[in-house]
């Protein structure tokens, strides 16, 4: 598969602040990245660079092996969805979809069919793209700014936190929704997102961003399991990490361990690591428990359970780890195993 975005040295500074330090990465054509990470740390400025929205201080941005870092925004064919969708209010859906196709004049019936086309494929109704944007739900904008960004043809698509303005049920259903959409056209795709519930079930590929810096790139599965840095396990999900000694680790660092990972009561009976500890709250999830636990040590643990814990809060119980179940972050990046 070729690349088909590169980014080199990529480095922005907003005033006297660098907001993107340096972000070097490839994509590989019809993949899904989503780039995770906390308010304020420069991933939808990764997008606006990508798009030709703003210029980078320095550093390099190819398509298909192209430099396009100097090529303006509407020249470089590349469709971006925005977090508040910037629908112009006075023209109806269909207008706002046909909109990149009147300025980069094309004839007029061929606007309606790539305008009727994009709409069925994302699943707008003929009713529903007569009507303008305040007369459409959250969902029906947020489809249309998707048929906006898609109806040209682009070479990429760049989505900037595209679910934050809607409820959860339907956050789900339109997730669903652009990945097969993804999927179905195969078009290469940069998400980004402060939500990890969105970025691991979508993406091929998850990078994690912190104070401008890209900390990570990797499967989702790998980047969840066995992370880097004690800052992407936590921005990935509740963890645990406690110090690898207390484990019986020999090497420096901290471990590791997800909830769902650590058993309890009998089921801890044959693991390799087994401590008792006392129950200081259990909470109820929907399909799981949670419960929070201190060793004698001091030392606390978060255990996800399927099933109803039988003991209550002021218990003592035994939690088991797997070795295989606990990935260590050593004080040096290089001592991975």
């Amino acid at each position: 598969m070729t690349n088909k975005i590169k980014l080199e040295n990529l480095t922005y500074y907003y005033r006297d602040k660098k907001a993107v330090d340096n972000i070097s990465l490839s994509l590989h054509s019809g993949k899904f990245l989503t780039i995770l990470g906390p308010s304020g740390c420069g991933k939808t400025t990764v997008l606006k660079l990508i798009g030709g929205y703003l210029s980078p201080t320095k550093g390099s941005i190819f398509i298909d092996d192209i430099d396009i870092t100097s090529t303006i925004a509407c020249s470089r064919k590349i469709g971006m969805v925005f977090q508040n969708y910037v629908l112009f209010p006075h023209l109806s859906a269909r207008k706002n979809i046909a909109f990149p196709l009147e300025i980069r004049k094309l004839p007029k019936n061929e606007c309606e069919k790539k305008v009727d086309a994009i709409s069925e494929l994302i699943g707008l109704t003929q009713k529903e793209i007569e009507r303008k944007p305040s007369e459409l739900s959250g969902g029906q904008q947020q489809r249309v700014a998707l048929a906006r960004a898609l109806v040209f043809e682009p070479h990429l698509l760049l989505l900037d936190e595209p679910l934050a303005n809607l409820d959860k049920e339907l956050k789900t259903k339109l997730r669903s929704e652009i990945r097969r959409l993804q999927k179905d056209i195969k078009i290469t795709t940069i998400m980004v997102t402060h939500d990890h519930e969105e970025a691991l079930p979508n993406s091929d590929l998850i990078g994690v961003m912190d104070h401008g810096k890209l900390m990570e790139v990797n499967d989702p599965k790998i980047i969840y399991d066995n992370p880097h840095s004690v800052f992407v396990a936590n921005f990935l999900g509740e963890t645990n990490i406690i110090p690898a000694n207390f484990l019986n680790i020999s090497r420096n660092g901290m471990a590791h361990i997800r909830p769902e990972k650590i058993k309890i009561g009998t089921y801890a009976t044959d693991c390799n690591w087994k401590k008792n500890g006392i129950i200081t709250s259990i909470t109820f999830m929907g399909t799981d428990f949670l419960i929070d636990l201190k060793t004698t040590e001091g030392f606390h643990f978060k255990i996800l359970s399927r099933e109803p814990p039988l003991s209550t809060i002021g218990s003592t119980i035994t939690i088991g780890i797997e070795t295989e179940a606990i990935w260590l972050i050593p004080d040096n990046l290089k001592d991975l195993k």
